[in-house]
């Protein structure tokens, strides 16, 4: 890349496509611009997820997390409980009969009332599985926006969108299934309304109401996200002050008044549920952060299971295993934003970019420095996550904001102005590179089974299709009382959620999972069954009669294993419509 007048390339590149006639008329405007770069993600993710839009309806494809039922629960539950006036916060329909505190759950709320209607129509399933499909492209489309904005390019906003809306953070966690981590669409939005006021577009009253509902929305979608975007929004203030001209800071102190208004009208809309979840905050939340820190090397080592077969390479990333996975950013991407520092470094946008991009690593390797498998030091912050509201905080999520300032740079790195042909079409080619390494490493799951009941079922596992008739076609009410307690065994994560939602609470449930800090998928009686002895059998006994079980179901294509378990218990069951439906002897 030549060298360029740093301050000739910020003048220019809001307006880049008015300084360039041709590719004005070439191209529509910018409404257009952005339905076709919509209509762009839309198909390249529909291409990816074939599978998913061809059973719509099926539950959970391909899947054996218990996170994904959670959030078709949720899809069921929000409704039901306002409609029915309950408190959405607390039930008894799971865990029963003592039921589960939900304040400190991630439903994810207002993806569920968006789709509220989509869920009355069509069911929870539906509305979630859309929810996954639209999310990535969304997103990406959220940061060309902000990019387009920033440079009046196209074809440069249009890959720095594709490396943020299908960066390996954001696919493996749709492929995952949870829902709080990629409904990320507003953070680009959040840079494009800086850009709006930057620009006059929009008025102080304007930005703030705007930027006020966005951090809103976001605190509901998701608690942690909304307190790292709130602080990644501070020390971006911090490092844009300090790195702007004495006209250019007046202009970042605005910006930060009007910022600061917005944070705190945002919390102040959020303080009913804030004072509400602080009040019961859960004192057993597990500390999370040493398990979830970021590994270095994960930055540009690709999973082993991917499109990568690189010898030495895949045998190390299979050693390293699982963790930090959705990190991959790859070198030719942190080479693009090196190069983007050399040449342009005197831009206090590139300074911004940059060093904010820094402290994201820094604070995603969490209380310690993890280069690949050992820790190497305890970092002089890693108290930090030893309190109460950051025990369950995971740092190395920061990376999807990362991938953010990567999609920005990248757009900036492709809009640059001047240079010669070959200049230009090596900019282009580290580029698609970047891309194409992203795309490579998009990422297919085959999640570890988190308990022992899920274990033992695997042994004659096969993929979960779509619901049993048993519950499908209304079977369950001729077997079970409304209300009646009811355990479900099954190798799909979470299946007795996923049943209870799709019978539109029926039944309640002993167990059922809602994150893995607060509750289990199954009762530990039922857990320790996995292994039976008869000190467990008879735990398992008192457990059904002390909570009043009145039925164990297990789906018929994993029932085999537990056909010897339960005729040790003195259960004998009944087969019908996909499942085995064991009742206790009565007293």
């Amino acid at each position: 890349m030549d060298a360029v007048d740093s301050r000739a390339l910020l003048a220019r590149l809001p307006w880049d496509v008015r300084a360039s006639p041709g590719s004005a008329r070439r191209l529509p405007g910018p409404a257009l611009q952005g339905l076709l770069a919509l209509v762009v993600y839309l198909a390249g993710f529909a291409w990816y997820e074939m599978p998913l839009i061809r059973h719509l309806g099926v539950p959970v494809l391909g899947r054996t997390s218990p996170d994904e039922n959670f959030y078709v629960w949720a899809f069921r539950w929000l409704p039901y409980a306002i409609s029915h006036g309950h408190n959405p916060l607390t039930t008894s329909l799971i865990g029963a009969p003592g039921g589960i505190d939900l304040t400190w759950s991630t439903p994810a709320a207002p993806l569920v009332f968006v789709m509220w209607p989509v869920t009355a129509a069509f069911g929870p399933v539906v509305a979630y599985n859309l929810c996954l499909l639209l999310l990535a492209p969304v997103s990406g489309w959220a940061a060309f926006v902000a990019a387009r904005r920033l440079t009046g390019r196209f074809w440069a906003s249009l890959l720095g969108g594709a490396v943020y809306g299908f960066c390996p953070f954001m696919v493996l966690h749709d492929d995952r299934g949870d829902l709080n981590l990629v409904a990320i669409t507003l953070f680009p939005l959040l840079v494009y309304l800086v850009l709006l006021w930057r620009d006059g577009a929009l008025g102080r009253t304007g930005f703030v109401l705007w930027l006020t509902a966005a951090l809103t929305l976001q605190f509901y979608v998701f608690m942690e996200f909304f307190a790292d975007v709130t602080v990644l929004l501070a020390v971006a203030l911090v490092i844009g002050y300090a790195v702007a001209g004495q006209a250019g800071r007046r202009t970042v102190a605005r910006l930060a008044a009007l910022t600061a208004i917005a944070c705190a009208g945002a919390v102040l809309l959020a303080s009913p549920f804030l004072v509400y979840a602080l009040r019961r905050y859960p004192s057993e939340l597990t500390r999370l952060a040493p398990d979830f820190s970021l590994r270095m090397v994960r930055l540009v080592l690709p999973s082993a299971e991917r499109g990568f077969r690189l010898g030495e390479t895949v045998r190390y990333s299979d050693h390293l295993g699982a963790p930090a996975i959705d990190a991959y950013v790859g070198v030719p991407l942190l080479v693009l934003l090196v190069l983007l520092a050399v040449f342009t470094w005197k831009s206090a946008i590139t300074r911004v970019l940059v060093l904010t991009f820094c402290f994201i690593i820094v604070m995603a390797a969490g209380p310690d420095l993890i280069v690949s498998d050992h820790q190497v030091l305890a970092l002089p912050w890693g108290g930090l996550w030893s309190l109460p509201i950051m025990r369950s905080a995971e740092p190395d999520r920061l990376i999807l904001f990362g991938f953010l300032i990567l999609a920005i740079a990248a757009a900036l790195w492709l809009a640059a102005p001047g240079g010669s042909r070959l200049a230009r079409g090596a900019r282009w080619g580290l580029a698609v590179l970047a891309l194409a390494t992203l795309l490579a490493d998009m990422p297919r799951v085959n999640l570890v089974v988190p308990s022992p009941v899920a274990r033992l079922a695997a042994a004659s596992a096969r993929p979960a299709t779509a619901l049993p008739p048993f519950f499908s076609d209304g079977l369950y009410r001729q077997y079970l009382k409304p209300g009646e307690i009811v355990v479900v065994v099954s190798y799909r994560g979470n299946a007795g959620m996923l049943f209870q939602a799709c019978t539109g609470f029926y039944f309640r449930l002993a167990g059922g999972y809602i994150n893995q800090s607060l509750s289990q998928e199954y009762p530990p009686q039922v857990e320790a069954l996995a292994d039976p002895s008869p000190v467990r059998i008879r735990q398992f006994q008192e457990f059904v009669r002390d909570d009043k079980v009145g039925a164990v179901i297990v789906e018929q294509v994993w029932a085999q294993p537990w056909m010897n378990v339960f005729n040790r218990v003195g259960m004998h069951g009944t087969s019908v419509g996909g499942v085995t439906i064991y009742q206790p002897a009565a007293d």
